[in-house]
């Protein structure tokens, strides 16, 4: 695995372990509501994680590149069917 892939996967579960255990505390004050509670104090800050996640992916993970000659040697990725709508994988993004 890439070191850059590696570092956003450890930054992620970090930030997991620390919501989850943030939620966990702050629930145990009301025990008569504690689910809600948890739910309120977890749920939000997961999903930022993971868009965060998702997001750092697509900016600061490394892009692998294939030619053509290495898709047509390995049957299972054939040639112009990577992507969305079978777009070639080695175009370029657009800058947002």
């Amino acid at each position: 695995m890439d070191f850059r892939r590696g570092l956003i996967l450890a930054v992620m579960d970090i930030l997991l372990l620390s919501e989850l255990t943030f939620a966990i505390w702050y629930a145990h004050f009301e025990m008569e509501v504690v689910a809600w509670r948890f739910l309120q104090a977890f749920l939000p800050p997961v999903i930022l994680t993971i868009l965060g996640t998702r997001l750092a992916f697509r900016r600061w993970a490394p892009k692998v590149k294939v030619t053509v000659e290495e898709a047509t040697q390995q049957p299972w990725r054939p040639v112009n069917l990577f992507g969305v709508l079978g777009q070639n994988p080695n175009q370029s993004r657009r800058e947002s």
